[in-house]
């Protein structure tokens, strides 16, 4: 991974496990961040032909806690970021 490269990992009993590298220099806000996320689990439930995940996935409401955006964008403590989705 480069310096700029951020892994987000689904932190949910349904999708747990499921990563994503991004290029944080194209995102400006968390909620594009997470919109971003959502959209790389749903397009693989799609491609996959996973059609309860995919809809399971629709009715997901994604975020975080574990980091603030600038955290993320600082990535001082280099941890790895967990998107919930249960709470």
């Amino acid at each position: 991974m480069n310096i700029y490269d951020r892994k987000l990992i689904a932190s949910s009993e349904l999708f747990s496990g499921f990563e994503v590298i991004i290029d944080i220099r194209y995102f400006d806000t968390m909620d594009h961040l997470i919109k971003h996320f959502h959209r790389e689990l749903f397009t693989f439930f799609e491609d996959n032909k996973l059609d309860i995940l995919k809809s399971e996935c629709l009715q997901c409401d994604f975020h975080c806690h574990t980091h603030s955006f600038d955290e993320i964008l600082m990535n001082f403590d280099n941890k790895d970021v967990y998107l919930c989705d249960n709470c």
